[in-house]
């Protein structure tokens, strides 16, 4: 079908050739990933809004369950032990330096990166992925793929291993959970769990900037 052809190309620039494509400039337009992914997230909530065939509760809530959230924190807590004892064996200079060098920006951070960070990538690679391109990954693990590569794809900007490996494991939880629940939130929440402890533990540095 024309559409889908339409669909595939529209999936390929903005997920594959434009995070390719912006590699080189890491270290140029790395201070402007925020606003950046600030607006791109807005544009996408208004598309989202506007669109009659899009079921407005997965923007939050979705079928995000008291049962939902215990899973979420059952599957963290293994994930803490290990992210700890790995930045603690591997890289000590590392292992809980941000906290203890600068509590208070740390705090900071904590409170923050969910609000301006989080929520903008879950709503572009989770909701909007699965919603606009269901047609052509029609299938569970087929839309699952195309959300955990997108979003490991983009992290390939950060220029260093640690930052897509990363991604692509926690992209692949968050894009369980939102199919399980569709919603926003439920996939929010565990992406600023993860998220927090990479920055608590020490591994944040290689997710700031894009110039490591």
């Amino acid at each position: 079908m024309k559409s889908d052809r339409f669909l595939w190309i529209e999936f390929l620039i903005f997920f594959f050739v434009i995070p390719l494509i912006i590699i080189p400039f890491n270290s140029t337009i790395g201070r402007f990933i925020i606003p950046v992914l600030l607006i791109v997230a807005f544009i996408t909530y208004k598309f989202l809004k506007k669109d009659e065939t899009f079921n407005k509760t997965a923007l939050w809530k979705g079928h995000f369950t008291r049962k939902e959230f215990v899973r979420i924190i059952l599957k963290f807590i293994p994930g803490l032990i290990l992210l700890s004892l790995f930045t603690y064996f591997y890289l000590p200079d590392l292992f809980l330096a941000f906290p203890k060098q600068v509590p208070l920006f740390w705090m900071m951070v904590m409170i923050m990166y969910p609000l301006v960070s989080v929520y903008p990538q879950e709503l572009i690679f989770r909701t909007f992925i699965f919603h606009r391109y269901r047609r052509i990954f029609p299938g569970k693990y087929s839309i699952i793929f195309a959300s955990t590569f997108s979003f490991g794809l983009y992290h390939l900007f950060f220029s260093n291993w640690i930052a897509p490996v990363l991604s692509l494991g926690g992209g692949f939880l968050f894009a369980c959970t939102f199919y399980r629940t569709r919603s926003t939130a439920a996939a929010s929440l565990e992406h600023a769990l993860w998220g927090d402890l990479i920055f608590t533990v020490g591994l944040g540095m290689y997710f700031y900037g894009g110039n490591i």
